[in-house]
Order: C-alpha cells, then structure tokens, then sequence
C-alpha cells in the first residue's frame, strides 16, 4: 500500500504540473493570438477573476496579492497589445512556462531566504510567525552576528572562512594537477583508450555516496586500506618507524586532511574529461611544426599545449572552484555531520548547522547571503579573468 500511496502522490503531482502547464499556454495563447479583437478588454477581466478564484480556493487570497496581479495584468496586456503584436508568440509560448518554474523553484525561495535575514527567525519566534505571519524585524543585526557571532559553538567565521580558502584552493589545485597529468597521459596512449579513460571516470560517474563512503572507509584506523598500507611500509622498511611513520587515526585528529583527499580522488576525474576534450581539439599541425624545429616535449607543452588549453581550462576551474566552495556532501558523510567534529567545518557545512542543528533560522539566511556574496565576486574575478585571457 506504501508503494500506491507513493505512487499516486507522484501521479498526483504529475498531473498538477501538466493542468498548470495547460492552463498557462491557453492563457498565453488567447493574449497574444486575440490583441487586436475588439472583445479582447474581457480576456483580462476573465484571467483577474479566475486568478481571483484559485486563490481564493488555495487559501492565498490577499488584497496586496490581488493588487500585484492586476497590476501585471494590465502591464502584460499593455505588452500583448502595443508591444508583441502576435509576432513570434510561439517562443514566448514555450519559454514562459519553464520560466514560471524556475520562479517558483529559484527566485521565491531567494527572496525569501533576502526577507528572513533581515527579521529573527527562531525556535522562540517560529510559533508566533505560524500564528500571526509576522517576524520581528531586526534589520542588518543578523548580518553584523555572522561576522561578530560564531556560527558554531568553537569556530568563528573567520577561521571557517580561511579554512574554506584553503579546501578550496587545494582541491582544485589538485584536481586540475591530477587531471591535467591524466589527459597527458591518455592523449598519448593509441590503444583502449576509451577503456583506460571509463575506468578512470568511474569515482566521478558513480553516486558521490556510494563513492565517498567507500573511500571513508579505507581511511579506517584499524581496518582501513590506507593504515594497513602504513603498516605494511613499517613492516618492510623499519626505519620508517624510527622517522615517525606510524598509522593516524584520520577520522578523529586529521577530519578535514581526510576530505580533503576523498575530495581530490572524485573531482580529478572531471578535470581529466575536460582537459582531454580540450587537447584533443589542438592541430596536431601545431608539434609537428615543432618538432621539425626540435623542440623538446617540455617546450611544446609550454609554448603550445598550456596557451591553447586555457580557454577550455579557466571555466573548468570557475566551476570546479564554486562547487568544491559549496561542496558540503563529502565533508557530512565523511565527518557523520549532526553536531558532530567541527575541525572539518567549511561555510556551507557551518551554515547546514546553523540552521538545522542550532535552529537558528534567520542567522543561517544571513549567512547564506554572505556565502553568495563571496561567491559572486569570486565568479566575477574569474570572469575578468577569462575575458583578459581570450583578448
């Protein structure tokens, strides 16, 4: 039963989305295909009123909502009538509904998430807000406590922020490092290339649970591969013992060492993909003229293969810097993230905490608009960046 239940609630869903899907074309369609009818006054009228009934039967009914909607009513029928014209209304007609979408997906709950960093949203003002819809308002203080107050109960955001820099910066180093060497090496191979490149893309193509759950636990302090290995070397080579080789209990003294290496296994292998794309579009016309100059393999890769990668590179590494700056699935399963070690905490995983731990609603919407700052003027530095390079 559990099963139809699911299954029905799926459906149900479904079959909501195509009624408003169906419901936006028809209302798209008789704007734009009717602007110049004489009884085209009364298609705004109608849309009002049966905007006017949906509310009114979800329970959203308001004079301010109202208001808003028949203001864009009549700016959307001002459009139809004097700026559209009918003309190219099939676009229109397919992209509007993907656009409604990711409104409601995207920008409601950005602007919401805007609304409560500047009101105090808790456990103690969470029951007056369901009862009466208001929170006290507050101002730019929750904006002055994520700089002033520390989002956990040991770590403050400055160290969070730091730490952050360099999780960051060591991963992608790494991983553009690791998947630069890769691609390097598979350009050259002729043989089962498509085999040697499938194997290798494995960690990244899997789910990021199974795969950093698997890695977590080769990082065991009894039973993990990367100890027995530790203690194999000793076994073998006994000086290593007396230089202060010894297996580490990672989980526990070394928690943001340890995602930090589970990290770079995963994202090395999209770094290869990239980079292999990108050199395989280089002119092989390009070293052969070199060669016949007798230029050596380190001069062809930095005269030739460095300057024609980076177009393909720099955006590779704005991505890979923001989803790694954001990357807070490895650090919760690694580090088993309900309150627990906060030696591993970046931003994103401090934020998760704040919100979800210590209920601090309106804090963790300020911090969130923190995060978004820093990346914002990251992705811009990197666009600047990108624009320079290919001038």
């Amino acid at each position: 039963m559990e099963y139809l239940t699911s299954f029905g609630e799926v459906l149900f869903f479904i079959i909501t989305v195509l009624i408003g899907v169906l419901f936006i074309e028809i209302y798209l369609y008789l704007h734009f295909k009717l602007y110049d009818k004489k009884f085209y006054f009364f298609i705004p009228l109608i849309s009002i009123f049966i905007f006017y009934l949906i509310l009114k039967s979800i329970n959203l009914y308001s004079t301010k909502t109202m208001f808003f909607i028949t203001l864009g009513e009549i700016l959307f029928s001002y459009l139809c009538v004097y700026r559209i014209k009918g003309k190219n209304y099939l676009p229109y007609m397919l992209v509007i509904p993907s656009f409604i979408g990711l409104a409601l997906l995207l920008v409601y709950p950005f602007v919401f998430e805007v609304y409560l960093s500047f009101h105090d949203l808790k456990l103690t003002t969470i029951l007056p807000w369901k009862e009466t819809g208001k929170i006290p308002f507050v101002g730019l203080k929750q904006y002055i406590n994520v700089f002033v107050l520390p989002p956990l109960s040991e770590t403050t955001f400055w160290q969070l922020l730091g730490r952050t820099f360099l999780w960051t910066f060591s991963n992608v180093f790494f991983h553009v490092l690791g998947g630069f060497i890769l691609a390097l090496i598979l350009s050259e191979i002729k043989m089962f290339k498509g085999i040697y490149r499938t194997l290798l893309v494995i960690p990244w193509a899997m789910p990021q649970v199974v795969a950093v759950l698997s890695l977590r636990g080769e990082f065991h302090s009894q039973y993990g591969f990367v100890n027995i290995v530790i203690k194999k070397l000793i076994s073998t080579f006994p000086f290593l013992e007396k230089v202060g080789v010894a297996p580490v209990n990672w989980l526990s003294d070394h928690p943001l060492l340890t995602c930090t290496l589970i990290n770079i296994w995963l994202g090395i292998p999209f770094m290869m993909v990239v980079i292999l794309g990108g050199l395989e579009s280089i002119s092989k016309s390009y070293y052969d003229a070199a060669s016949i100059d007798g230029a050596t393999y380190l001069q062809k890769l930095k005269y030739i293969t460095l300057p024609l990668i980076k177009p393909v590179l720099l955006p590779a590494v704005t991505l890979g810097t923001i989803w790694t700056f954001n990357n807070i699935n490895v650090i919760y399963l690694v580090t088993g993230q309900a309150g627990g070690t906060e030696k591993a905490d970046i931003l994103v995983s401090a934020l998760y905490k704040a919100a979800f731990v210590y209920n601090r609603y309106s804090y963790s919407a300020a911090f969130a608009m923190v995060i978004f700052l820093i990346l914002t003027i990251i992705t811009f530095l990197y666009s600047k960046i990108i624009k320079v390079e290919n001038t």
